[in-house]
């Protein structure tokens, strides 16, 4: 195999002159299939192809065919310099990465006892499915109606006529303030339980009022209704039973995941330090919210808790209870009950399980560790890229003003506009319709309150508002609306739900935004635009800094991304 020592060398080659650049020959005993080395890992030609080939076509190279196989492979390149980088730094090894990863790996760890051990202590049978299927109310469906209104004296007034022997569709249709079923004496339709609960229908009235019969005033949420139920429906037991299976799984394995924990608490002979709780307590009447910084090095490594093989300590706990939003106001620190309460539920059920699968050697399992030198690897270079970029690129209030008035573009409002519009699903109908309205037998307004498409978007009279939202989700229209001439029928013009005809009422041009209303968006822009323009310098000089722990197989990376499978891609993206 040959190689071309110099990466800057090489990418200079590829990109821009195109020169060759000087080779040298592998070592004996060198890989084949191998496209790139750096330091002592390898890039396959396999994970490059695949990595190309699963890209969005937005992101992928528009350059040559040599220029884009260097394109691709500069992304795996920087990969593994960044991770060289911050092992370089000593992240790997730093606290804040490590409390990170250990977070993460106890909660991995729990997900996989849960599915190794504790899963096979779950046990649901057909039976089971069934009975809460039937107990549950969930094996029908009911038809109903209802009356929704705003007072509560006027729902009582209703209730009494109801039961004066009025007929409700009518006051329904008088009185009901939800206008999708005004119309159909207050019908909604059939719901099944579930609905019925989010409709704020109570469980009870579900299952216990009979059909025909009208419920009592019932609140939901700041209104109040009364609801009938017409007849019922049956729901076929198979359409459930997945949902309910899943239910019932999880509920059981929760159970069995608490049996578990009390187990471990009695088998590893949990005990709370009273020395630790005190130490909490003393640092509670200084701070509202503890955390690590308030701690010494040797307070923070104080016991709180200990096992045997363990313990869970003073920095460990206040580091998982500052993710709670209760610590805000001091919740979990002020007397070993509430740190008893706290810690059982945020924290000891971790610790004791992991320290159960570590027990059982699941932690050191193939996967396992793999799974956790790739979340080392994220996190080191998470941390990494917060020191060189994030923390590095702050742009002030005079830098952001000066992107404003260089891009004044990009804060101009949205135009807005009042137009007339009627959408037909054909163009034929479409022409149709404008010839009928050249004749004078129809108006623009008039056929736009007979066609339903985009009826919501409509006011009594037929016109609609186009803004900042329509420009969002209805590109096309919005497109043709701002180069349409004011009071001119337009169309037929294909739009996303059809073919339109529409007249421009009434527009507001666009208009650039004062500064002091889109700063905060000026600076997030310019913040993005620096931190892209920063991480590009920041990896050119990486690649300078490792240039001597790079090598680059021509030969395989022609072989990994051939010209044929790249001009696959670049048709792929144009279509």
């Amino acid at each position: 195999m040959i190689w071309s020592g110099g990466w800057r060398a090489v990418l200079c080659w590829a990109l821009a002159c195109g020169c060759v650049a000087p080779v040298e020959q592998i070592a004996p005993g060198g890989n084949p299939g191998v496209v790139a080395r750096v330091d002592s890992t390898e890039i396959f030609a396999a994970e490059l192809h695949a990595f190309v080939e699963q890209m969005p076509a937005g992101l992928r190279s528009r350059t040559s065919n040599e220029g884009a196989r260097m394109s691709y492979l500069r992304s795996l390149l920087a990969k593994h310099l960044l991770e060289l980088e911050a092992r370089a730094q000593g992240l790997d090894i730093s606290f804040e990465v490590q409390a990170d990863l250990m977070a993460r790996w106890r909660e991995h760890i729990l997900n996989v006892y849960r599915n190794e051990v504790l899963a096979s202590q779950v046990q649901i049978s057909e039976a089971d499915i069934r009975a809460y299927f039937t107990q549950k109310g969930l094996d029908r469906r009911r038809q109903v109606a209802g009356i929704l209104l705003d007072e509560e004296a006027l729902a009582h007034e209703i209730h009494a006529r109801l039961a004066a022997g009025e007929d409700f569709a009518e006051l329904a249709e008088q009185y009901t303030i939800d206008e999708r079923s005004a119309t159909q004496g207050g019908l909604l339709g059939f719901v099944d339980l579930e609905r019925a609960q989010r409709l704020r229908i109570p469980a009870a009235v579900f299952r216990e009022l009979q059909t025909g019969q009208f419920s009592p005033v019932l609140p939901m949420g700041k209104r109040y209704q009364i609801v009938r139920f017409f007849q019922d429906q049956p729901v076929p037991f198979a359409e459930r039973r997945q949902q309910i299976y899943d239910l019932l799984y999880e509920r059981e394995l929760v159970a069995a995941e608490q049996r578990e924990i009390r187990h471990l608490e009695r088998k590893l002979k949990l005990q709370l330090v009273p020395e630790g709780v005190k130490l909490l307590q003393d640092k509670a009447e200084l701070y509202t919210r503890v955390r690590r910084s308030n701690l010494s090095a040797a307070e923070s490594a104080q016991p709180l808790f200990t096992y045997r093989g363990g313990s869970v300590t003073l920095g460990d706990y206040v580091d998982i209870l500052g993710r709670d939003l209760r610590s805000l106001s001091g919740w979990g620190v002020q007397d070993g009950e509430e740190v008893v309460a706290a810690a059982g539920e945020l924290v000891l059920g971790q610790w004791l399980i992991f320290e159960a699968a570590r027990r059982a050697a699941i932690t050191d399992g193939r996967d396992q560790q793999r799974w956790l030198e790739v979340n080392r690897k994220e996190l080191m270079i998470k941390k990494l890229r917060k020191l060189e970029i994030i923390d590095k690129v702050q742009p002030d209030r005079e830098d952001a003003r000066d992107f404003y008035e260089d891009n004044e573009e990009l804060f101009q409002t949205s135009g807005e506009y009042i137009l007339v519009e009627v959408v037909v699903e054909t163009e034929a109908e479409a022409v149709e319709l404008r010839r009928q309205i050249a004749r004078g037998e129809q108006t623009l307004a008039s056929l736009a309150q007979q066609y339903p498409l985009r009826a919501e978007m409509r006011d009594e009279v037929g016109m609609m508002h186009m803004g900042d939202y329509e420009r969002l989700t209805l590109p096309r229209l919005y497109k043709a609306v701002q180069e349409a001439e004011l009071n001119a029928i337009v169309g037929p013009v294909e739009v996303e739900d059809g073919f339109s005809l529409f007249k421009v009422l009434d527009r507001e041009e666009r208009k650039v935004q004062p500064f002091s209303e889109v700063e905060s968006k000026a600076r997030a822009l310019l913040r993005g635009q620096q931190r892209e323009q920063r991480f590009e310098e920041w990896i050119d000089s990486l690649m300078d800094k490792y240039d001597d722990s790079i090598a680059i197989s021509e030969r395989a990376l022609a072989a990994a991304l051939p010209d044929t499978f790249l001009q696959r891609l670049t048709r792929d993206g144009q279509e």
